[in-house]
């Protein structure tokens, strides 16, 4: 019912919102390099195709060139949680949280995201910074489908994206986003919801970016099932036990978080006009100057024509010379014709040249997340929690959040002029933070935090062979200037053999403040008030690109590394059967750990057969505070032909693998990946999975039809990716994509 409850709510916005969004932007040539306004209706006959995506900047609102999320290839893998190349571990089902084992996945932009609540759900929640804005020459709806398993314990996922432009340079848009993993174990459940307004204008002068987004999620927490042996081991148990029967540790009991974000970037650019001849060269010519010369051509003289269509200009003899010899005509009437040939010739383009900007960025964060557990049990009769702080026999842990950001910059822009090869930010930022969390009275009480930030910007973004980007930044709380945030990358393109080697460099060095969730958090099972020294990371990596072969090379070294860690405290329940009770809290380390990764893809054709790869290996100085597995690899095999022409089609399998390590463990505590109690550790992975699919393409259509984790076999192997979360056995899915142009 809620599934369907999302449909008709997807076709009634839909419905409500095209007639009022219906225009016309006919495209003149096939080249489709000119648009023209027609009225309110729609040619039947004739359809304009065509969508341009991009993402932008956070900071400064700066636009990238993206792909739009049209493309055929790895469609199947959207499904998963873990990721088109399967790099997150999570507790098994669509929706579930997760975290990534690969430690370059890793990429915030300085002074890290303080709501860590939201982190384990970024596959669902979309930042600014990833968001893809479009420009579309006719209103374009795109649904997109996803099913997996039956109607007891499958999974579904249902978008809807739908994107129009108010003219040539406004675009509007909103997308709609549900998920709803029912889970194959008990109370596993999982419910999101997202919806995204969104709006932009890129003009030659003014250019805005804004989105808001609102997210509902919703996970029911089982916290593991009771002995991995049920999954390990079946043989041992005398009842054989499907996995909704299979005993969890917890029940009634759900994280929910609430993500809304307002988001609004604008710049005004100042700049002159030039212009290009038809070759694209560049004309001078001074307007001014040049209509000033229009006055003294209604007295007299043809010469000027001539100055203006060729950009030279004329003598002091020459124009002496045209008004003598127009003297006896200084007092006839100016034609018409001749007033329009002393126009700008047609034969040159006018052309918008920005010199410098003023660059204005807000983002406002109002969230909360509230842990609910309706087990009455206390202290003396818990069977899964440990630590309680606050009274009462069942959990209503809520923390509330606030954040609102402005960022002020000055911009001076690349390539105006010749000798100009760099531009150049400066810009000054406040960050706003009120935290609620309850005292020991079990009251709400108000933390307030404000920053300033002020930093500069040096870039090179034009050019063919090099570029670069380099940021530095000092924040305050206002007692002193201890944080700072150094970004850098560039990239040096060399081409060889009609394809291009690049080089690809980037890092960074911080100091700041461990978020304050690390410091401080109350709630009833969990309770922490530290005072964390700065943390200091410094990480630099290298990549190397040529044609199907990329090999990057990474390093990074932590200083005062916080964490969170678990604690068990194993008992034996009435049945004889070892149980643990769980606790957690936040810590810092002393030493200086240590991390490597190495990262091939090589990606191999041979006619209609194409093998790609992805393998990594990594190291960690200190596998019990950052584990890391050591060797992890993602494999697809397919092939790719068409039927009758035009049905494109993917037929293959993927296996993703990594070895064994003891692995983040999940807490429903605090709803966020934790070191494993050191005394009770458990080793993760040493166990493939593999999916096997079909992949089609047709005009604007993608569907697929996948058979996931075909390997699984009862007793056999350890599938879990997360402690006592085992994976989903094998599940038929099938899903599509339509794009609809109005």
């Amino acid at each position: 019912m809620k599934l369907l409850n999302i449909l008709c709510l997807c076709c009634g916005l839909l419905a409500a919102t095209l007639p009022s969004a219906a225009q016309t932007l006919v495209q003149e040539e096939d080249t489709g390099s000119h648009w023209k306004e027609e009225g309110d209706t729609i040619d039947n006959d004739f359809v304009p195709r065509g969508l341009f995506v991009w993402t932008i900047e956070p900071r400064f609102g700066t636009v990238r060139k993206a792909e739009p999320d049209t493309m055929p290839h790895l469609f199947p893998n959207d499904a998963f949680t873990e990721g088109r190349t399967a790099h997150y571990n999570n507790t098994g089902n669509l929706g579930s949280p997760r975290i990534s084992r690969i430690f370059t996945d890793y990429h915030n932009t300085g002074f890290a995201n303080q709501f860590f609540f939201s982190n384990p759900y970024d596959f669902f929640i979309t930042q600014p910074e990833q968001f893809k804005f479009t420009n579309t020459k006719s209103p374009i709806t795109n649904l997109t489908y996803h099913k997996g398993g039956s109607s007891q314990n499958g999974e579904d996922r249902i978008t809807g994206l739908f994107a129009t432009n108010i003219n040539k340079k406004a675009g509007i848009g909103f997308e709609l986003d549900y998920l709803y993993g029912r889970g194959y174990y008990d109370s596993q459940a999982a419910a999101h919801f997202n919806g995204t307004l969104y709006g932009s204008y890129i003009g030659e002068r003014y250019q805005m970016h804004t989105l808001y987004s609102a997210n509902h999620l919703k996970n029911t927490e089982n916290g593991g099932i009771e002995n991995d042996e049920y999954v390990t081991n079946p043989e041992n148990y005398s009842t054989t036990y499907s996995t909704s029967e299979l005993p969890t540790r917890l029940t009634k009991t759900w994280n929910r978080l609430n993500v809304n974000q307002l988001f609004f970037s604008h710049r005004y650019n100042l700049g002159f006009t030039r212009y290009r001849n038809d070759e694209g060269k560049v004309v001078n010519i001074n307007e001014s100057n040049f209509r000033s010369k229009l006055l003294n051509k209604a007295i007299g003289g043809d010469s000027l024509q001539v100055a203006a269509t060729t950009g030279q200009p004329q003598t002091e003899a020459g124009g002496a010379k045209a008004l003598a010899s127009n003297s006896d005509n200084a007092t006839r009437p100016q034609q018409p014709e001749e007033a329009d040939s002393l126009s700008i010739p047609e034969n040159l383009t006018p052309e918008f040249v920005p010199v410098a900007g003023i660059i204005h960025t807000l983002r406002i964060e109002h969230n909360n997340r509230k842990l609910l557990s309706n087990l009455a049990e206390n202290a003396s009769s818990s069977t899964y929690f440990n630590d309680f702080y606050l009274e009462g026999d069942s959990a209503n842990d809520l923390t509330k959040f606030i954040h609102v950001e402005n960022t002020l910059a000055l911009e001076l822009r690349e390539g105006f002029n010749n000798w100009v090869k760099s531009g150049m930010r400066l810009f000054a930022r406040h960050d706003f933070y009120r935290f609620t969390l309850p005292n020991e009275s079990n009251i709400s009480t108000k933390y307030a935090e404000n920053y300033i930030s002020l930093g500069a910007q040096l870039l090179k973004e034009q050019g063919e062979y090099f570029h670069y980007n380099l940021l530095g930044e000092l924040r305050t709380s206002g007692s002193k200037w201890g944080e700072f945030n150094v970004t850098g990358d560039a990239d040096l393109n060399i081409p060889v053999k009609k394809d291009t080697l690049r080089f690809i460099f980037r890092g960074y060095v911080r100091n700041e403040t461990p978020g304050f969730y690390y410091r401080h958090y109350h709630a009833r099972n969990a309770w922490w008030d530290n005072s964390f020294d700065n943390e200091f990371r410094a990480r630099a990596g290298a990549e190397l690109r040529y044609k199907r072969t990329s090999l990057s090379f990474n390093i990074e070294s932590i200083q005062n590394y916080v964490y969170l860690q678990e604690s068990q405290y194993p008992y034996t329940d009435s049945s004889d059967q070892l149980l643990a009770r769980y606790g957690v809290s936040a810590a810092q380390s002393s030493k200086n750990i240590q991390l490597m990764a190495v990262t091939l893809r090589q990606d191999f054709r041979l006619g209609i057969l194409n093998w790609e790869n992805e393998l990594t290996y990594q190291l960690s100085s200190d596998n019990d505070l950052y584990p890391l597995p050591t060797f992890t690899a993602w494999s697809n095999l397919y092939l790719l032909f068409r039927i009758a022409k035009v049905l494109r089609t993917e037929f293959g399998a993927d296996v993703r693998y990594f070895t064994k390590y003891k692995g983040l463990t999940y807490s429903p505590i605090i709803g966020q990946y934790v070191v494993q109690d050191a005394d009770q550790a458990i080793d993760v992975g040493g166990y493939p999975v593999v999916n096997v699919y079909a992949n089609f393409h047709l005009k604007s259509t993608r569907f697929y039809v996948m058979a996931s984790h075909v390997n699984y076999s009862s007793g056999s192997g350890n599938p879990f990716y997360v402690p006592h979360y085992p994976l989903n056995r094998m599940v038929i899915r099938f899903g599509i994509s339509w794009n609809f142009f109005n």
